[in-house]
């Protein structure tokens, strides 16, 4: 989509992701956080990461995820 955005209004975009955080919290409740966190950064990965129409994104998040990270390599 950003790339078609880009190519339609030849100006780079914007990427803004609200509370990335709490998919993650629910699959941890009901057991399936390892497949949502490689779902993730496959997701975030080819949106943000490789993203050539990128110009900047924000993310914010509304809980505190400790030990692990959706950023790892």
């Amino acid at each position: 989509m950003s790339r078609m955005l880009y190519k339609h209004f030849g100006k780079k975009v914007i990427i803004l992701i609200d509370e990335y955080d709490a998919p993650l919290q629910k699959a941890y409740e009901n057991g399936y956080y390892n497949a949502m966190i490689q779902l993730m950064r496959q997701f975030f990965g080819y949106a943000l990461k490789s993203n050539e129409a990128l110009f900047f994104s924000v993310m914010t998040g509304c809980m505190r995820v400790a030990r692990e990270s959706i950023f790892q390599i």
